[in-house]
């Protein structure tokens, strides 16, 4: 189901604002639950989307369900826990792509293995045809082993027990949204502690959006999409 309204939502604690500051662009923590495990011929059946002010102040908290079309199977339930029939009445993608560009727009994107989330909700878009205007991404996966925490992986689990930030859903996209949104903010932290520069990774040039397409084109050749 899609949540139309806008929650402000207040941040439990201020850490991580001084190195915040230096990114005046904001931030947009997003989470996917997904058919499967390629993003040219999976499709995204959840997301979930967190402002985060330039400050490190919450400013919204956004999610819905996605329908992926009809006949196409929800993947792995015993991990999302999404059937067909809680995706039956749910928008397509492109009618929730110009929302979910609005609140990615000017925004540094940010994830669990943003690589992954990324690729995802950037080939929905492109089939949707809506332009997301994202430059960079910054993984919390990747910050954290550029703080070098002693953590024995660096999966969202485990930053987060580090953190203790508690998980109350893991694989509910709107769950991890939020913890990884916790996990930011003390990263950022430690960050500033240090003087780390956050580890950002162009995204979006003219380059990587020909790679989309290219690979699109090439997947609808092997197999066509649903």
């Amino acid at each position: 189901m899609l949540t139309d309204t806008v929650s402000l939502v207040t941040t439990t604690e201020s850490r991580g604002r001084s190195e915040a500051r230096r990114n005046s662009r904001g931030y947009a923590v997003l989470d996917v639950e997904t058919t499967g495990l390629d993003p040219y011929r999976d499709r995204v059946i959840q997301v979930a989307i967190r402002q985060i002010a330039a400050d490190g102040t919450a400013e919204s908290e956004w999610e819905t369900l996605v329908n992926p079309g009809a006949g196409v199977d929800p993947g792995p339930v015993e991990v999302h826990g999404l059937t067909s029939a809680d995706l039956a009445g749910a928008p397509p993608f492109r009618d929730v792509a110009a929302t979910i560009a609005q609140r990615l727009a000017g925004r540094v994107f940010v994830a669990h293995n943003a690589a992954f989330d990324w690729t995802f909700v950037a080939v929905e878009s492109d089939r949707a045809g809506v332009r997301l205007e994202v430059l960079e991404w910054l993984c919390t996966m990747r910050f954290a082993k550029a703080l070098a925490l002693e953590v024995p992986d660096k999966s969202l689990a485990t930053i987060a027990a580090y953190y203790a930030v508690e998980q109350l859903r893991a694989h509910d996209a709107g769950d991890d949204t939020r913890v990884a949104a916790e996990i930011l903010l003390r990263e950022l932290a430690d960050a500033d502690r240090v003087g780390l520069t956050l580890p950002l990774v162009e995204c979006n040039t003219s380059r990587h959006r020909l790679k989309r397409t290219v690979r699109r084109w090439f997947s609808r050749v092997r197999r066509p999409l649903h």
